[in-house]
């Protein structure tokens, strides 16, 4: 029984050293970001940007008479829209409501903010049902400051902070918009804006962290596992 659990002590720690030296270590299926496509590429960028993607994409009307949950991305993941069942109002003949998201090259001044993500326009076939609302998510570049919130606008402007709830996935921030509209994500201008945050698929801290907590799990289990088997 000693020999076992010195194997497993020992197995416990290699994994510690290997992902100490091999990236990205424990998140082997987060490669790193692919480049931001940029409307207007910052002149560090210019050489290497690709044109950024539209999307498009529908939700059908149910037999309920209510039309479905979905989310509609660009092509490139840069920008999304989601919405829950009955976001939309179904059209009077039931045909699927169709969503389309455009990055746009021009847009009315923002004032004191400064843009950190391309601006995309999102149109839909139906308006957006009564006290219902879409997430807006939008992905930034994880080689410049990250945005605080998301900015929107209608028509001509002006452009409103819409808040962020946050994201679960690295370098995106969402909000939840109650009309449709133009977005982009953004900070006050005089703000000291950091860098963008933990870089989970370049970095190595995120992986050895979470190795080193396994291993002192895994360690912490072995005194337990000695006292229940003389127990026995």
């Amino acid at each position: 029984m000693s020999r076992a659990l010195l194997v497993l002590g020992l197995a416990a720690g290699l994994y510690v050293a290997a992902a100490w030296t091999v990236a990205p270590g424990f998140y082997d299926g987060f490669g790193p970001q692919a480049p931001y496509r940029w409307v207007s590429p910052p002149p560090q960028f210019q050489h290497s940007n690709q044109p950024p993607l539209s999307g498009q994409g529908s939700a059908r009307v149910n037999a309920s008479g209510v039309v479905d949950p979905g989310s509609v991305f660009t092509q490139d993941g840069q920008a999304s829209i989601s919405f829950v069942p009955g976001g939309f109002q179904p059209p009077p003949d039931r045909s699927p409501v169709t969503v389309t998201i455009k990055p746009v090259s021009s847009y009315p001044d923002p004032g004191n903010v400064h843009l950190a993500t391309n601006v995309y326009c999102v149109t839909s076939s139906a308006p957006l049902a009564p006290g219902k609302d879409v997430l807006v998510t939008l992905t930034f570049s994880d080689q410049l400051p990250a945005p605080s919130s998301i900015h929107g606008y209608e028509g001509s402007g002006p452009w409103r902070d819409i808040g962020s709830t946050g994201s679960a996935a690295p370098f995106s921030i969402s909000a939840r918009a109650t009309t449709l509209g133009c977005f982009a994500g953004g900070y006050p201008a005089n703000a000291n804006q950091s860098a963008s945050g933990v870089r989970v698929g370049g970095g190595q801290t995120l992986p050895v962290i979470i190795a080193i907590a396994i291993l002192a799990v895994v360690l912490a289990g072995i005194p337990l596992a000695v006292i229940r088997r003389r127990s026995q």
